[in-house]
């Protein structure tokens, strides 16, 4: 009896720092970008044609109209996707008018929120859009949280403009509000650039790593998000970016040849998933629920139907439990 209490005790100890470190991951999420700017009254915006090889089952609807949010975070919220990430472009911008009507719906299920800053020109612009942020929005319960701070995405195109010295200043003009923050980073070496100044990072331009020739495909991605996902160590959220195909060709002025990433019936998606899932990330980040200019949304199409959203309640009841 006293060697069994012993051997019990023993075990009990040796499980405790794995435990612990299992308490300390942050909640499991499926993240997928969204887009609030599409226009069908007044002044048609971002569906004109040429636009997208795809287009939605429901044709071409209004970002502001309350039942397509609604149906928009009833897909999502009924197919495994734990959030969504905002395309934000600024106060007053359509995408700021349709965040409060995103939240607000959100609310009636278990979604949560947050913005994906997209541009801005100096810190000064950057820690204004923050703050603004934080003032009117991040204290709505259905705001995505991490270690209990608000979620700030900042895309690509934020550190490509200020760069890192420019990001430290606009963290410094943002004071010490508690916020968390998940900027770009692609690469081992921008990684552990960025790492100390930001939360966590992420990757929005998987096409291009799709688009290379890498012999055994889906050993590749085997190794490449077991990489990738391990760079981020140290980090509060490591994160792993999928997506179901990619094709911009319709979308002008961006410069040629560009990457197309072909769906392939959908079996690219579910590898993705897949090797995400191997890679034992904290979130995984879908590009994209309905960005359909790139041809990478997941939003029940003409073309493919709810194949894609399928695909997802499947792999994401896996990939949280």
């Amino acid at each position: 009896m006293l060697r069994r209490s012993l051997l019990a005790a023993l075990t009990a100890l040796a499980l405790l720092p794995l435990r612990a470190l299992a308490a300390t991951r942050p909640q499991k999420q499926v993240l997928a970008f969204y887009y609030g700017w599409y226009r069908t009254k007044g002044a048609q915006a971002h569906w004109q044609n040429p636009g997208s090889p795809n287009t939605p089952v429901t044709g071409p609807y209004d970002s502001q109209d309350d039942a397509v949010i609604a149906r928009h975070v009833q897909q999502a919220s009924n197919n495994g996707i734990t959030g969504f990430i905002a395309s934000w472009w600024g106060p007053g911008d359509p995408t700021d008018q349709q965040l409060p009507k995103l939240l607000d719906a959100a609310a009636k299920t278990n979604l949560k929120v947050c913005a994906y800053i997209e541009n801005a020109a100096t810190p000064q612009v950057l820690a204004d859009q923050v703050l603004y942020l934080h003032s009117h929005y991040t204290h709505h319960k259905q705001w995505l949280m991490l270690d209990g701070r608000p979620v700030i995405f900042l895309y690509d195109r934020v550190l490509q403009t200020l760069g890192l010295e420019g990001w430290k200043q606009a963290r410094a003009l943002i004071g010490n509000k508690a916020l968390a923050f998940i900027a770009t980073g692609n690469g081992r070496n921008q990684i552990n650039e960025r790492a100390p100044y930001v939360d966590g990072v992420h990757i929005y331009d998987m096409a291009y790593y799709l688009a290379q020739d890498h012999g055994v495909e889906w050993l590749w991605r085997r190794q490449f998000y077991k990489g990738w996902v391990g760079y981020q160590a140290g980090l509060k959220v490591r994160t792993a970016t999928i997506l179901p195909g990619f094709d911009d060709r319709l979308v002008p002025d961006r410069p040629k040849p560009r990457p197309v990433i072909d769906r392939d019936k959908g079996k690219l998606f579910r590898s993705l998933w897949d090797a995400a899932i191997a890679a034992d990330p904290d979130w995984i980040l879908i590009v994209s629920f309905n960005e359909w200019h790139e041809a990478s949304e997941i939003e029940p199409s003409q073309q493919n139907g709810d194949r894609e959203l399928l695909t997802c309640r499947q792999k994401s009841a896996r990939f949280l439990r």
